[in-house]
């Protein structure tokens, strides 16, 4: 367990200009850098426009300290039906393979800005079940297809969080490194991966049957890996808490949470990496 062999650092300046990214991957090392400059509008900064301010970040195993903020994003990723299961449950299972999945930090005693890992269906274990026969329920027309492959085949949970203000080039490095300790460690030979992704769908302000139809993806880069997907289906949460944001703001529509299950063979691995690795230019 402990740090991994990688490295991050951010930079960011209160002058406006374009994020620049650069990756290098070999056996030995690999480095990511990120350098985001925002401009702030301030026109008695006294310390100036090009203050920079670097962050460094790692990649560590999953660690035990980091339950509580994995918990969080975990609870964020199932929404407003995240009561339906037992998140503490799934954390635990995360902490019970650290050679598996990775979590970015500042240092050792930091909690993660972000973290990916797989969970076996296999497993015996109740919060598993609950995962599975949960997206089973929401899958609609596609209920029996879902249910047929997770029965004859290895499928892996595939999570996939971070904090908003994280860059998303630091999913490619992760998947890099989860497909290799995968390839690794016994047990974990999945021939499908699923993974539900975060959605803002337009909705009626007025709750009327007037069509809207746009969905935003909340991590950029799910966009690009839906377009490998074997099967993919929308769902709506079972207990929605929440009133559509921006209802009370725009007349015609607001936007309302929803999720999209994608269901990815393993052999569209290396396609994604290099489709992600070209559209954030990597």
């Amino acid at each position: 367990m402990g740090e991994k062999r990688a490295h991050a650092s951010e930079s960011e300046s209160d002058s406006e200009s374009d994020k620049q990214l650069t990756h290098t991957d070999s056996e030995s090392n690999r480095q990511l850098t990120h350098t985001d400059s925002e401009e702030d509008g301030s026109d008695n900064d006294s310390m100036g426009s090009n203050e920079i301010v670097n962050v460094d970040f790692e990649f560590f195993d999953p660690q035990p300290i980091d339950f509580h903020a994995m918990k969080r994003m975990f609870e964020g990723s199932f929404g407003d039906d995240s009561d339906q299961f037992n998140t503490s449950a799934l954390v635990d299972l995360i902490l019970s393979q650290p050679s598996i999945g990775s979590t970015v930090k500042m240092d050792d005693d930091s909690d993660p800005y972000a973290f990916m890992t797989a969970l076996s269906t296999r497993r015996d274990s109740e919060p598993i079940k609950q995962v599975c026969e949960y997206l089973v329920r929401k899958a609609g027309p596609k209920a029996q297809t879902l249910s047929e492959l997770l029965d004859k085949h290895h499928v892996g949970l595939l999570f996939s969080e971070r904090v908003i203000n994280m860059p998303p080039q630091v999913v490619v490095p992760m998947l890099r490194m989860l497909m290799t300790e995968l390839e690794k460690e016994d047990g974990f030979d999945f021939e499908y991966f699923v993974l539900v992704c975060s959605m803002y769908s337009e909705v009626p302000a007025d709750d009327s049957a007037k069509a809207c139809e746009m969905d935003v993806f909340v991590h950029a880069e799910e966009e690009f890996i839906e377009e490998f997907a074997h099967i993919t289906f929308d769902f709506k949460f079972t207990r929605l808490k929440r009133v559509a944001e921006a209802r009370n703001t725009f007349a015609d529509a607001g936007l309302a949470p929803s999720r999209r299950c994608l269901v990815i063979h393993r052999s569209k691995i290396d396609a994604i990496l290099a489709r992600l690795e070209d559209v954030l230019e990597l």
